[in-house]
């Protein structure tokens, strides 16, 4: 009896949480701007984090002939190969917590040195510790190798060190760690500087004035409350050392890790299913330092002051402490120069190691047959990162601000692409995206189908009746000719835009709409738009002009013709925005219709998210990375904004759109600026997510230079890392150029809160 009243009792809870959820999805639905957020937030992150991650991981358990198969996984407990594998894997952990440690001390050092010690040339000392950021990841193993490789600038030419077999040299272990510790410590100093900066400083004046000693408030007062963030940088460079793939092939020598074995796997032995078996491996002590970090450190909590500190910020009066503090922070710092200088120097050394003759030679292969991996590079990392700062922006809004079902699965999946090694994630997209997805297809229409029609349509009989007939002819339409569906895609916005001008008066709207329809059927004309671009270039001498002019026209093409299902995701977003307005009932239904035969047609024609060969699998690759930073700048920026500000807007009358584009976006765009810088650096330095996606046609200038170091061209990889350092610190000064002037009397731009 008892049993059978708590199985009622159960089910009861379960209705209720039906119920519950239906009543939640009906009070979404009538906020079409939290509905749309949270429905192409969803799309992006199913499809483009999601999908890969689970194609990945099934990959490892399922051969060639889709049979179940466990043979990589057995191989860690066998006595042939479990050894090596077993080796591997423990050195993978000693570097990664030998790197987060040692980063994290530094990272520490540089931090208090700035705010507590007063170091002298702080600006220089604070640029110069960012600088790894902006660099390639693997730039200071190239710098280190030239400095204390075997034909190193120190280690022969100097001190005429000649290494022979058992001789310790810069390669292993030790020179792994020392370059990963140099190149992330910055994310630890932004971290734990942010944090130093806001600490309530009464608290230590208060043990201060009690007679304690410095040692003892430090101990006792400080470090207590940096713990959150020195626990927070500690696990973030543990993950961030595991994900690394740069270093490791350029310096690990005979220590192999686990990054680069999956990279080995599939270049070398086009082996997927050991690719994805290791893949699987590594991930589960990157998700377990992931979840910690999340659900340990980020809820711990520490006095800190918000905006300006109550009082002057605490200078360190201890001799010793402050200069052992400075001078550690001078030394690294020239070491820093040297690493930096010395990729400079190499980049115009005729050969390193044999001929230190100063020539030009790399540079001018660097600006001929180098321009299309930097063109390629830039291009689409300047288009991915406005992206992937918006989309960042919107989730932490609804992160933040807004209350849903699913909140913190949102969150946590937003944040994957920073926390799954890269590797992982390039073998995903490569897994999902090599094949059509007609299944995710069906999918993704039918959800914003729905959407459509619901914001659309004013009734239900109308919004069964624009989804019926819009679906239907669209599918009818499908099977034309690609290059007729596209002009008669394309003459449906403009009639839609005709249909506006002449029953609505509304100019813009159908100026906006008519100028979308010639841009579908314009994606018949990218050819012709192009080949004589193309054609132009041949015509010049063979150099860095024709070069460029050339990979215009590619690049024009992949403005001009998007894969047919992520225009169609786009223009249900532009059917949307335009039409949910409309009041009179015959022209939103006319209009209804023809807005959803268009994205139809094109969510099914040609092959539905094949992307594997092209641009747009780069870029999407590129937001996914770089996404995590700008979610974690836009959620700082929020909850540092008070809500009654938005509330007192919707009690005036406002909707959420306009709230949402008058109130809060003015207050969460330096957090935006932050983002893009964020993204644009990453995108430029990205290569363990790109190195699978690049092909002849575009080509990832981090690749290119893991390419000239394997062919021995030790100076024209060093021109490529110059070269990318130089467009990355442009980019940056420029974007903080413009956030001086947009917030002119503000506090400016916190970089930190991208980590």
């Amino acid at each position: 009896m008892q049993t059978s009243s708590g199985q009622i009792h159960q089910k009861n809870r379960w209705l209720d949480d039906v119920v519950r959820r239906i009543r939640e999805f009906t009070l979404i639905s009538r906020d079409p701007v939290l509905f749309m957020s949270l429905l192409f937030s969803g799309i992006f992150i199913f499809v483009f984090v999601i999908l890969p991650i689970f194609s990945t991981l099934s990959t490892g358990f399922f051969n060639k002939s889709g049979d179940w198969d466990l043979t990589y996984f057995a191989r860690y407990f066998d006595n042939y190969y479990g050894p090596t594998l077993r080796l591997a894997f423990l050195d993978t952990m000693k570097m990664g917590l030998l790197t987060a440690t040692f980063g994290t001390i530094v990272g520490f050092i540089f931090a208090y040195a700035i705010v507590r010690c007063n170091i002298p040339g702080k600006k220089i000392i604070h640029w110069l510790a960012l600088l790894p950021t902006v660099s390639p990841p693997f730039a200071l193993s190239l710098s280190t190798i030239l400095l204390f490789g075997r034909s190193g600038l120190i280690t022969k030419r100097l001190l005429g060190i000649n290494f022979v077999q058992g001789m310790n040299d810069i390669y292993g272990l030790d020179g792994l760690v020392l370059v990963q510790t140099i190149t992330f410590f910055s994310v630890a100093y932004l971290i734990i500087r942010a944090m130093l900066e806001r600490l309530n400083p009464a608290l230590e004046e208060a043990a201060a004035s009690l007679r304690a000693g410095r040692f003892h408030i430090f101990r006792t007062v400080t470090l207590p409350l940096l713990i959150p963030g020195l626990a927070g940088s500690f696990l973030l460079l543990f993950v961030e050392s595991l994900a690394d793939l740069g270093n490791p092939l350029f310096i690990a020598g005979n220590k192999t890790v686990l990054s680069a074995q999956i990279f080995l796997a599939v270049i070398g032995e086009y082996d997927y299913q050991k690719a994805a078996a290791l893949s699987f491996v590594l991930l589960i002590p990157t998700l377990v330092i992931f979840l910690i970090q999340r659900y340990y450190v980020n809820r711990r909590s520490y006095i800190s002051v918000t905006g300006k500190p109550v009082g002057a910020q605490i200078i360190e009066k201890e001799p010793l402490i402050r200069w052992g503090t400075n001078v550690t922070v001078y030394l690294i710092c020239a070491l820093v120069i040297a690493l930096y200088a010395t990729i400079i120097y190499g980049s115009f050394s005729f050969s390193w190691g044999v001929d230190f003759t100063p020539t030009l030679r790399h540079w001018q292969m660097t600006v001929t047959r180098g321009v299309e991996a930097i063109l390629d590079t830039t291009f689409l990392s300047a288009l991915a990162t406005p992206f992937a700062a918006i989309l960042g922006m919107v989730i932490a809004w609804l992160v933040v601000r807004k209350k849903f079902s699913g909140k913190e699965a949102l969150d946590f999946t937003s944040n994957l692409g920073g926390a799954i090694p890269g590797t992982i994630l390039g073998i995903g997209f490569i897994m999902a995206f090599n094949q059509p997805r007609m299944g995710v297809a069906i999918i993704i229409y039918a959800l914003l189908a729905l959407f459509y029609v619901q914001v659309v349509g004013k009734t239900s009989w109308e919004r069964l009746l624009i989804l019926i007939a819009g679906t239907a002819i669209g599918v009818l339409i499908k099977g034309i000719n690609s290059t007729q569906l596209y002009y008669l895609l394309g003459s449906l916005y403009v009639l839609m835009a005709i249909v506006l001008l002449i029953t609505r008066r509304k100019i813009l709207p159908a100026l906006a709409i008519g100028l979308l329809g010639v841009y579908v059927m314009s994606n018949n004309w990218a050819q012709a738009i192009s080949a004589p671009i193309a054609n132009f270039s041949r015509s010049l001498e063979r150099g860095f002009f024709s070069n460029a002019i050339f990979q215009f026209a590619d690049h024009l093409k992949v403005l001009i013709q998007p894969p047919p299902a992520l225009l169609a995701i786009v223009l249900f977003l532009v059917g949307i925005i335009f039409l949910q307005s409309e009041k009179n009932r015959s022209i939103r239904l006319i209009l209804g219709i023809i807005g959803l035969i268009i994205p139809c047609a094109l969510s099914f024609m040609d092959l539905p998210f094949a992307l594997v060969g092209g641009a747009y699998i780069i870029m999407a690759a590129y937001i996914v990375r770089s996404l995590p930073a700008s979610v974690r700048a836009g959620v700082a920026s929020l909850q540092q904004i008070d809500p009654s500000i938005e509330e007192a807007s919707n009690i005036l009358g406002a909707d959420a759109q306009y709230t949402f584009r008058k109130v809060t976006l003015p207050l969460i765009l330096p957090a935006l600026f932050a983002g893009l810088i964020f993204s644009f650096t990453r995108h430029m330095t990205s290569l363990s997510a790109i190195i699978f996606l690049v092909n002849a046609k575009w080509r990832i200038v981090t690749a290119s230079i893991l390419s000239e170091w394997e062919q021995g061209g030790v100076s024209i990889a060093a021109a490529y890392s110059t070269v990318i350092i130089i467009f990355v610190m442009i980019a940056i000064a420029v974007l903080n150029l413009i956030t001086k002037r947009l917030f002119k009397g503000r506090e400016g731009v916190d970089l930190s809160q991208g980590f």
